[in-house]
Formats: structure tokens, C-alpha cells, sequence
């Protein structure tokens, strides 16, 4: 499981997180709420171990993590199948059709050729969902992946990452500003108030 223990995070002199504890357990979703600048991509970063500016310990599962954006942070001169493909080890046997596998998964069949410049925002955004899954992670980090597309999109989009997070025993832990997005998606929910670390847990 990943078990974050009494960690306290500061950013520029101010406290954001005080003293958090929480675990959290396969197939479980944490969801993490809070205003702009309170510490939720911050605390990310920390269980990603991207940033060691913090107190206290965090336990993370072994095996493979992975990110799912707001920016779906794709290659432009490479092609969905590519875009995906890249974040296989060279030596995976199979990484082309496995690459392929995802991408027909996330309902692009016939977009495996296509490069991101010639596709919608909603289907760049799949792209990135299949980039993360086709690695098997078993902690996925997801931070406000459809803020920037319209109602109806993300929600589409939303029902399709938790049945894809449902069905893959996944250790997650989902940033978002929409508490309606938390509602659906949460096992577990965490908000995060800001200075001076305050910080309230529900499930």
C-alpha cells in the first residue's frame, strides 16, 4: 500500500501540510481537494519522490508509478502509437502491439498513426491515459487531467479513467479542484486547507 506518515510540507517559509498521515490501499482512490497554491500538486511530487523538501516518511508500493496530466505533455513529431511506445522498456517484446493494445483500449483504434497536432483535445488526452496504463503501474498519480475540456468530454473521459482504474487494482491518489469529479472517483477523500497545514480526511 502507500502509506504517507506525519509528513509536513513547507513551500517559500509557508507551511502547506501539517503532520499528514494516510494509506492507501489497492483499488483505492484518494481523492485530494483544496483552493489554488494549498499543496495538492505539491504533495504529488513528494509520493512521486520528485521533491524530498518534506518531513516525515512516505512508504511507496514497489513496481511501476505513473502520471497522468492536465497537459497531456505528448511528443509532437511522434504518433499516438509512438507517444505511447516511448514510455515501454526498449527491450519489452511486444511494445508495438502492447502500445497498440492500450490506445484500441482508450477508443482510439483508428488514431494509432495520428500525430498529436491532428487530433481533438479529448483524444490527445486518451493518448496520455494509454502512455500511463500501457507501463502496468501500480500507483497512478492523477492531477486534474480534464479541467482544460469541456463538461461533457470530461465526464466521459472521468467514467472511462475509473473503470480503466477500477478494473486494474491501481493504488491511486486523484488531485482536482471540481468536488463533483472527487464525489464520483473518491474511496477516500483528503482536503487540504494551506497555511498554516491544516488538512481534514473522510471515506
Amino acid at each position: 500500500m502507500l502509506t504517507i506518515d506525519h509528513v509536513s510540507i513547507e513551500r517559500r517559509g509557508l507551511r502547506l501540510i501539517k503532520n499528514l498521515s494516510v494509506h492507501v490501499e489497492p483499488g483505492q482512490i484518494l481523492g485530494v481537494s483544496g483552493a489554488s497554491g494549498v499543496g495538492k500538486t505539491t504533495l504529488l511530487r513528494v509520493i512521486a519522490n520528485e521533491s524530498s523538501d518534506f518531513d516525515g516518511h512516505i512508504d511507496r508500493p514497489s513496481g511501476r508509478l505513473a502520471f497522468v496530466f492536465q497537459d497531456p505533455r505528448l511528443l509532437p513529431w511522434r504518433t499516438a502509437r509512438q507517444n505511447v511506445q516511448l514510455t515501454l522498456p526498449p527491450e519489452q517484446t511486444g511494445a508495438y502491439f502492447h502500445a497498440e493494445e492500450w490506445l484500441e483500449r482508450v477508443g482510439l483504434a483508428d488514431a494509432t498513426e495520428l500525430y498529436p497536432g491532428q487530433m481533438s483535445g479529448g483524444m490527445r488526452q486518451r493518448v496520455a491515459i494509454a502512455r500511463a496504463m500501457a507501463t502496468n503501474p501500480v500507483l497512478l498519480l492523477v492531477d486534474e487531467p480534464f479541467s482544460a475540456l469541456d463538461e461533457d468530454l470530461g465526464g466521459q473521459l472521468r467514467t472511462e479513467l475509473i473503470s480503466i482504474v477500477s478494473t486494474s487494482n491501481l493504488i491511486t491518489v486523484w488531485v482536482s479542484h471540481d468536488p463533483t469529479e472527487l464525489d464520483e472517483v473518491s474511496t477516500k477523500r483528503l482536503h487540504l486547507e494551506g497555511p498554516p497545514g491544516r488538512w481534514a480526511l473522510t471515506s
